[in-house]
């Protein structure tokens, strides 16, 4: 029994750490509302059914949640449009280590977005997704610069990632 006691309270501390750097997603949806217009021309008013989205869009951003010394944590966040027949789901996200010039370095963050055939449901406009990281930062570096990209993986009209967000942090203050 102590063994089991043992093992739970690892794996809970386990999860907990994985959890933290997760992709989460969060589902955008809408309602139906009733709108009256009145025609100009005349006179009558017209009633018709729009959709209204209930769930906030979160805007690409990339931004700090904390730093010291030696590590940055910061919170990637965007949405994807997907209504109707074109169904779109992000797949994954992939980090890239760009390059080091001096006290300077690139970090690119690729958000796998992948086309799947069927029909969504008419309550569903999009996704919302998040991610929480931690980067461990060189004694060397005074400037971090993140970039986040779409990357449509089985769209052929899109050949190349779209960068969606970009954000720089200085460390000048550092000794």
């Amino acid at each position: 029994m102590k063994n089991f006691m043992i093992l739970t309270s690892f794996l809970a501390l386990v999860s907990c750490k994985a959890d933290a750097q997760k992709l989460k997603f969060f589902t955008i949806f809408s309602e139906p509302k009733k709108v009256t217009k009145k025609v100009s021309e005349t006179g009558k008013t017209h009633t018709y059914k729009t959709r209204q989205e209930v769930t906030e869009r979160l805007d690409p951003l990339i931004f700090m949640l904390s730093k010291n010394d030696e590590t940055l944590k910061f919170r990637i966040q965007g949405n994807i449009s997907s209504s109707g027949h074109s169904i779109r789901q992000v797949r994954k996200m992939r980090y890239e280590k760009g390059e080091q010039n001096g006290n300077f370095i690139t970090l690119r963050y690729f958000v796998e977005i992948k086309k799947i055939p069927g029909k969504e449901s008419a309550d569903v406009k999009g996704y919302n997704y998040s991610k929480d990281e931690t980067y461990t930062i060189p004694k060397d570096v005074k400037v971090i610069n993140i970039e986040l990209y779409e990357d449509r993986i089985n769209d052929t009209s899109v050949t190349k990632p779209k960068l969606i967000a970009q954000q720089t942090f200085n460390f000048f203050d550092r000794i």
